[in-house]
């Protein structure tokens, strides 16, 4: 889906938002994370604690869907799916998309 995506025109960025727990250190977690991100995605990804992307993008704290996020230039959220990425939800993000180049 991905490559569907004109990157001369939008960012695409990963976030990994994770619960930490007590006993790893940010350290641990981001070299755990690297072993999953294909290494050609390090740089497109963040990794953030969970609870301040879940509030600044209000997405449940109890979700375990994958959340897909629109935001202009601004910062403002322009659309927001939740789940396993499907031909009607990629079809929902693409027009999201073209909305911005109209503005």
């Amino acid at each position: 889906m991905r490559s569907e995506i004109d990157h001369s025109k939008y960012r695409v960025r990963d976030v990994l938002a994770v619960n930490l727990p007590f006993f790893m250190s940010e350290e641990d977690v981001i070299g755990r994370a690297k072993e999953q991100v294909p290494q050609r995605y390090h740089d497109q990804t963040w990794i953030l604690n969970s609870q301040i992307m879940e509030s600044a993008l209000g997405v449940p704290s109890d979700s375990e869907e994958a959340v897909i996020v629109v935001l202009d230039k601004n910062g403002n959220l322009i659309s927001q799916v939740h789940g396993k990425v499907t031909a009607a939800r990629m079809t929902e993000i693409t027009n999201a998309l073209q909305s911005l180049t109209s503005d």
